[in-house]
């Protein structure tokens, strides 16, 4: 080989791999990228454009994306200045990828890492100073106000959850319930509709732990400001089943609320609803001892009773 001609075919190479990145219309391959990330993990994405990101491990990144996030049985939508997706290694070393969703638009950045092997799912999050504002405001004013900061770190087990373990800790500042309808969807529970009153409730912090499919709530207090309009704890776990629905929610609630609230007239039907849960004058107890399949068929285990103290 004459000198000079491993240089040459590096140089080559380089500029080779260069121009690819540069010039390859990776925006053609948008959809097949949206589907492929929709059927991993149910994540929508709609952006404007997208480019190679070479930064560590190399992904796409995305410009100006809407992102709708599958929640139970309803979804968020956010919108995002960049989102960048990556392949990855979640727990157990399942192979996966993570996305990062960056700048959104009224404030807060999101990373998760999603990974999948047999019935093993592995899900981390990290979400930091996400405005409030932006979740659930599809449909008219948004539920909530405040910031939310998440991580959470869970090995889940869908053939048999009670094989599920990890973490899931929460806060929030400045957390504000927006005055809303609550309306049961079975039409013969109509009798418990009531209006919820603007409630300031300041901070929350929540720590639950999960190991071997028993779900413990290690802490869980909100509403510790002085002018807080309710205030309170949850306590107690879930137990997980091999069969979802079975199962059980062994749960307390302890709450207080202030004195403006209750000579509101706006909160009268709130009032109402839980005076029956009344413990001492302003504070309220709930305990809920059901399935999950009590609270997806209505039964009326699902209603929580008064708690004791």
């Amino acid at each position: 080989m004459k000198k000079g001609t491993v240089p040459k075919i590096l140089a080559f190479v380089v500029l080779f791999l260069l121009t690819l990145f540069v010039f390859f219309p990776i925006n053609n391959l948008r959809g097949y990228i949206f589907d492929r990330v929709f059927k991993e993990s149910g994540i929508l994405l709609v952006s404007d454009s997208m480019y190679f990101s070479i930064l560590g491990v190399p992904g796409v990144g995305m410009k100006n994306v809407n992102v709708t996030l599958p929640i139970g049985d309803q979804e968020l939508d956010l919108w995002s200045e960049t989102v960048t997706l990556k392949p990855a290694l979640s727990g157990l070393f399942l192979p996966g990828f993570s996305i990062r969703i960056s700048d959104l638009k009224k404030g807060g950045d999101i990373y998760s890492k999603v990974g999948k092997g047999g019935s093993s799912i592995a899900f981390y999050l990290d979400a930091e100073k996400v405005n409030l504002e932006q979740i659930g405001a599809r449909n008219g004013s948004p539920p909530l106000k405040g910031i939310l900061n998440i991580q959470s770190d869970l090995l889940l087990n869908e053939s048999d959850m009670s094989k599920s373990s990890g973490y899931f800790d929460m806060s929030t500042t400045d957390l504000k319930i927006n005055q809303q309808n609550v309306t049961p969807p079975d039409p013969a529970m109509a009798a418990f509709s009531f209006i919820v009153p603007g409630l300031n409730i300041g901070k929350l912090n929540g720590q639950l732990k999960m190991k071997n499919g028993l779900l413990e709530i290690t802490q869980f207090k909100f509403g510790d400001e002085p002018n807080a309009d309710f205030k309170g704890t949850v306590n107690g776990d879930i137990k997980f089943e091999k069969n979802l629905e079975q199962s059980a929610l062994n749960l307390a609630l302890r709450f207080k609320i202030s004195q403006k609230i209750l000579d509101s007239a706006e909160a009268k039907t709130f009032v109402s609803f839980l005076s029956s849960y009344q413990t001492t004058p302003g504070e309220y107890g709930l305990k809920w001892n059901a399935t999950i399949q009590d609270f997806t068929n209505f039964s009326i285990k699902a209603i929580p009773e008064k708690l004791n103290n």
